[in-house]
């Protein structure tokens, strides 16, 4: 007699939410990598035009107004950049508590299956031992 889990498919269908689940947190947590290089890139090339900006004694207006806005510019995209990147801390966080409740259930539906299997194994072994006792009581009473 083979053990068959009544709720596989519910298992299965969990089992599949929760791999969903932690897809969908692993691209949301490389985006948000993806961003903070971004924003680190950008932080550099702000630096370079700060560095630029200060070596002022060579520079004509025109040049100076240049650089201005370009910082302005940058400066513009880093703010662009840090709202998209609390947009997305914010949805790894979504992401990290439906992969916590996706887990929770899976675990719950495999324990709820191991428990089924145990169930099911001592419900053999007293089936196998009432025939074995049986069996023993027979060959007894034919002995006697």
């Amino acid at each position: 007699m083979k053990f068959a889990f009544s709720f596989q498919k519910v298992l299965d269908v969990k089992e599949k939410e929760q791999e969903m689940a932690k897809q969908e947190y692993g691209s949301t947590k490389l985006r948000q990598l993806e961003l903070a290089e971004q924003i680190e890139g950008l932080e550099l090339v702000k630096e370079n035009v700060f560095k630029q900006y200060n070596d002022i004694d060579r520079k004509t207006v025109k040049e100076i107004l240049e650089l201005q806005l370009e910082i302005d510019h940058i400066s513009h995209r880093m703010k662009m950049l840090e709202d998209q990147s609390h947009q997305i801390h914010q949805e790894v966080e979504q992401k990290h508590q439906v992969l916590i409740q996706k887990n929770q259930e899976t675990k719950m539906w495999n324990q709820w299956k191991t428990k089924s299997m145990e169930a099911f194994q001592k419900q053999l072994d007293r089936s196998e031992q009432a025939m074995l006792d049986e069996m023993a009581v027979i060959r007894y009473t034919r002995r006697t």
